[in-house]
């Protein structure tokens, strides 16, 4: 019993620390970091024409839009997002103690979400990170729940919060895919009830995604999460593409480059940059491309895929090598590093700074003209972040850990290790292979892996005890026996 009453002591602790840091971002940077050029778009977005952004779904747009109902404050944005942030480290820790786990495994996703400093600068800034990572903290939470296989309210909910996430960040997608395979396998249930938990969960995202497919074919006249998102492939596969190892479709064959590999820039100017962008010279540019000429460039990007897969496999995968070493790797896709996010210039880009607060002030948002920093502050809070960030030997770690977890354990904790981990994987994995390794994009992913690293850290360290008690247990039987023996 005193057991069970310290960890959750251990979990206020947690959350009133949590508190204090994201407190310590609100006196130190008012009234919300605006230098990744997003937060501008996000803005104008929502106090115009919601689907109006080729590249980006609608879902935090409409949440912004929301918030300014209630009250045109860019504080109230970031103080809301703080919350989440504390939200979302109590429903992995819920999460983690229905897997039959001890609660104290679930301190350890609590305490990377509360605590990790990468998440809550992001949580300071008007980008869409912090209402995503929530969301998918609740669907996991949900899916959870769903393992008995009881109630069909725990899946759809489930589908609803991961179709709310996918209209945040289209990464989730896949998780749709996901999801549907685990619950079809995972609950402890016939198969004709796990074919109606996964029903239900189905037509909970088709009654998100229809009608926001409804209102974005009638604003827009066509349909999808990034109407023009496939350019961000294009920009991931144009850095390497040899038009030797495959056959350009027509128009294509104008993207076909003979630069060296070593000489090509990267990802992000591939996807936006007119002068070193064979497509976006010949197929204007991701923001108002037609649907045709972004069908050519999806049509080259895949004959990428398809035709050159060992050179996109070691692509990805030096990629995914910046989760150990963020600052290295960087001509495998570039992308910005926690050290470019927050000791760069990413979310302090005075030009972008600027031009965020006009447009915040142009949307008649209060507080907008009151730009503040405590520099002194926030250069303790940035010491603060290069010791919590999860990468080298920590990633590691939870990396190992995370996948120890659906082989050590059994049953329900299996079937939720398994969860986790898939969830967590997915979210670190697809932004690389679809566009780059990121900062931004690499911290949503962190709190299903330290869940996911909680039940495998459980399932070992349970495993090396019972190996010791066999131990004991055989050596003092031999013991016995060489006593009698003597006797």
């Amino acid at each position: 019993m005193d057991g069970r009453r310290r960890i959750p002591r251990a979990l206020v602790a947690i959350l009133v620390a949590g508190a204090v840091v994201r407190l310590l971002f609100v006196v130190a940077w008012q009234p919300a970091f605006m230098g990744w050029p997003d937060a501008a778009s996000y803005i104008d977005v929502s106090q115009s024409e919601l689907f109006s952004n080729n590249l980006r779904p609608a879902g935090y747009p409409a949440f912004l839009h929301l918030l300014h109902a209630l009250a045109p404050s860019l504080t109230l944005v970031t103080l809301l997002q703080h919350l989440l942030g504390l939200a979302t480290a109590v429903l992995l820790y819920l999460a983690v103690g229905r897997t039959g786990a001890s609660r104290a495994w679930g301190l350890l996703p609590a305490a990377i979400v509360a605590l990790g400093a990468d998440g809550v600068f992001l949580e300071h800034a008007a980008v869409s990170e912090s209402l995503f990572v929530f969301l998918v903290a609740a669907a996991l939470y949900c899916g959870v729940r769903s393992l008995d296989g009881e109630r069909l309210a725990w899946p759809a909910a489930c589908g609803l919060l991961l179709a709310l996430a996918a209209s945040v960040r289209v990464v989730a997608v896949p998780l749709f895919a996901v999801y549907a395979l685990w619950m079809l396998i995972a609950p402890a249930a016939s198969f004709k009830r796990r074919l109606a938990l996964t029903a239900a969960g189905a037509l909970a995202v088709l009654a998100v995604i229809g009608p926001y497919y409804a209102a974005e074919q009638h604003q827009t006249g066509r349909v999808g999460l990034s109407r023009n998102g496939i350019w961000n492939l294009y920009g991931r596969v144009a850095p390497f593409a040899d038009c030797h190892k495959f056959t350009p479709p027509p128009p294509t064959q104008v993207l076909c480059e003979t630069t060296p590999r070593s000489e090509r820039p990267l990802t992000y100017q591939y996807t936006f940059n007119w002068y070193y962008s064979p497509a976006v010279r010949y197929f204007d540019n991701p923001h108002v491309a037609t649907a045709a000429e972004t069908d050519d460039v999806a049509a080259f990007a895949w004959s990428v895929v398809w035709g050159q897969p060992l050179d996109y496999a070691t692509e990805v995968g030096a990629g995914l090598l910046r989760y150990v070493a963020p600052n290295s790797f960087e001509g495998y896709g570039g992308g910005p590093s926690y050290d470019d996010l927050v000791h760069g210039k990413i979310l302090f880009n005075r030009m972008f700074q600027k031009e965020g607060l006009r447009v915040a002030r142009a949307k008649h948002y209060t507080d907008a003209g009151h730009f503040r920093v405590r520099r002194g502050l926030l250069g303790a809070l940035r010491d603060y972040e290069s010791v919590t960030r999860i990468e080298g030997a920590l990633f590691v770690l939870l990396a190992l850990l995370s996948v120890a977890g659906p082989v050590l354990t059994r049953g329900r904790a299996r079937r939720a290790a398994a969860l986790f981990a898939l969830t967590a994987w997915t979210l670190m994995v697809v932004p690389v292979a679809t566009v780059e390794f990121s900062a931004r994009t690499a911290v949503p992913g962190f709190g299903a892996l330290g869940a996911a690293a909680a039940v495998g850290g459980f399932a070992l360290l349970a495993a090396l005890r019972e190996r010791g008690r066999s131990s004991s247990s055989a050596g003092g039987g031999h013991g016995h026996a060489r006593a009698a023996a003597s006797a």
